[in-house]
């Protein structure tokens, strides 16, 4: 690991709205969770069969921060 990549500070909190840019979410939107040190947890605006929200954990490279919100 470079000392580059462990410099850098991860722009998101717990609360802040992504976007999916890579995986089988792509496009889609999510409200984060949790923040990790390579990753974070989101919760998908999707419907499980139980009717919970889908959750998953997405790698930092695989979202960007929604501005919009």
């Amino acid at each position: 690991m470079s000392e580059n990549e462990m410099n850098e500070t991860v722009d998101v909190k717990v609360g802040d709205v992504v976007k999916v840019t890579k995986g089988e979410n792509k496009g889609d939107n999510a409200k984060v969770i949790a923040v990790y040190t390579n990753s974070v947890a989101v919760e998908l605006n999707k419907l499980q069969k139980d009717g919970t929200l889908a959750r998953t954990v997405l790698n930092h490279k695989e979202y960007e921060l929604d501005k919009s919100e």
